[in-house]
């Protein structure tokens, strides 16, 4: 009996050797807010990541007229047509997208049927967004919602 004993006490010692003590201070770890930003550059350039402005052709402009190069740079814009579907409500619109500075100019995909978090693609920026106001819809809007 006394090595049942024993050998519980070499278990639960074992075992409290093994736990973390939480008394002790932790090490440091960086923050959230320490960590250095990754820049995410796959989004609105890629037909899987698209920019989702909602607001069908009244977002896609809205957005467009947002959009400015990396310092400010106010950007020239074509329509390449629709992409990544055949007709249906999720069909993306891509843009050829430049401005002075950018070497060659980019195709951004946009979705004008699906609202979303909206920001400026990686080497892009957005001027005024905060302070305009969302346009009103004529109609009701064809917003997707989960």
């Amino acid at each position: 009996m006394s090595r049942l004993r024993a050998a519980c006490a070499g278990m639960l010692f074992l075992a409290a050797c093994a736990s973390s003590n939480k008394s002790v201070a932790p090490e440091p770890r960086a923050t959230a807010a320490a960590a250095p930003r990754v820049e995410v550059v796959e989004y609105g350039f890629h037909p899987q990541d698209p920019i989702r402005v909602g607001w069908g052709d009244r977002g896609l402009m809205a957005f467009l007229e947002l959009l400015r190069g990396p310092h400010g740079e106010r950007i020239a814009w074509r329509r390449v047509g629709p992409c990544c579907g055949t007709g249906a409500p999720t069909e993306l619109e891509v843009f050829e997208v430049t401005y002075d500075g950018l070497a060659a100019p980019v195709n951004l995909y946009l979705d004008p049927n699906t609202a979303g978090a909206v920001h400026a693609p990686h080497g892009f920026s957005l001027q005024g967004l905060a302070s305009r106001p969302q346009p009103e819809p004529e109609e009701a809007p064809r917003v997707i919602e989960l």
